[in-house]
């Protein structure tokens, strides 16, 4: 039904193609597109480490949304699937290039993040990066973020916040690459805008803070992912101020960490990945698990996966990518949630 639609809507076009592919990438390949289903009695048992980056306000709604998909996947596919739950970007890459996780879902500017250093680790040429699906909602695979504001502050509009202390999220497409583009494309200069930007290491730190009561505020605005907001409790939301909307920016990932024996991938491993896909493919469908997926995630569903569909990303942080926010550390945070204030700084190379 979801798949349909989308097809009707992309046409003939490349960004919606499901084939399976392989393109290059930097020094490397990145595959993506549509396994072939495999025999159910093949994976049966069989064990799936799946790897979840922070999405949601409260931890207590990560693990019932994380077992929400483990009771689905493995009723569908037999799979044995032990979810790992990760406190911020920075832990759940260093565990899905440790090969702790065999499969993930990913923010979009850390899939794109991973998907060069597959192709580029000498300590990774053992492995390959597979992108399976890409996230579903509103009918679209893509999104925008959202610089908000407490409602009782001096931010009005965007040009109110620069200068001031501004939440950004460490290695968050949403909440830092995509309000650097957002300033830039305003006419602004992000040195000078974010020389007071706190870095934190989840949307829900920036959240927390922007609701907290004036006198114990830290930040005059901050970047969000737009699901963490429109999903507020209307009493909380009322206490924030929308300032301002980023681009679009392609929808999370879910992507399988393939081990590689002589160049070629793991059959069983493949085998195991290519069911995860196909049962994410089908969840739209499920009567039980469409409705939990929207309300627990955000999601409509996934579609075939195309890394092409990421260009956009790697385009912006191409121009963006090099800027530095906060004092060195800062992305760590502070342990209620705070961040760590300091001037903007400009570095070449990979964030």
């Amino acid at each position: 039904m979801l798949r349909a639609a989308l097809a009707a809507a992309c046409g003939l076009t490349a960004a919606c193609t499901t084939m399976e592919h392989a393109e290059t990438r930097a020094e490397g390949t990145v595959a993506s597109g549509l396994l072939p289903a495999p025999d159910p009695h093949d994976v049966a048992g069989r064990p799936l480490r799946l790897l979840f980056i922070p999405f949601a306000a409260l931890r207590e709604t990560e693990r019932a949304s994380a077992a929400y998909l483990e009771s689905y996947i493995e009723a569908r596919t037999g799979l044995a699937v032990e979810p790992i739950l990760t406190a911020n970007y920075e832990e759940a890459a260093r565990r899905f290039v440790n090969g702790e996780a065999d499969a993930a879902f990913l923010a979009p500017l850390l899939y794109v993040e991973l998907a060069e250093r597959f192709a580029r680790d000498p300590a990774l040429q053992h492995a390959r990066l597979r992108l399976l699906l890409a996230a579903v909602a509103g009918g679209s695979p893509s999104y925008v973020g959202y610089v908000m504001a407490p409602a009782d502050g001096p931010v009005r509009e965007l040009r109110d916040a620069a200068g001031l202390p501004f939440g950004l999220i460490a290695d968050s497409t949403s909440g830092y690459l995509y309000p650097i583009d957002l300033v830039d494309s305003r006419g602004l200069d992000p040195a000078e805008f974010f020389r007071e930007a706190r870095i934190y290491r989840t949307h829900g730190e920036v959240l927390a803070e922007l609701l907290r009561p004036p006198d114990e505020r830290r930040l005059a605005a901050g970047a969000l992912y737009h699901n963490i907001v429109d999903t507020l409790p209307a009493e909380a939301r009322s206490r924030l101020r929308l300032v301002a909307k980023t681009a679009r920016i392609p929808r999370d990932a879910v992507a399988a960490r393939i081990p590689l024996t002589e160049g070629r991938e793991d059959p069983e491993r493949l085998r195991i990945a290519a069911t995860l896909q196909h049962a994410l493919l089908a969840a739209d469908d499920d009567p039980a698990m469409a409705p939990r997926l929207r309300e627990a995630i955000g999601y409509d569903g996934w579609i075939v996966g195309d890394d092409r569909r990421y260009d956009a990303i790697r385009r912006v942080r191409q121009r963006f990518g090099h800027y530095r926010f906060g004092a060195p550390g800062a992305a760590r945070g502070e342990a209620e949630g705070g961040g760590s204030a300091g001037a903007a700084t400009e570095a070449p190379g990979k964030r």
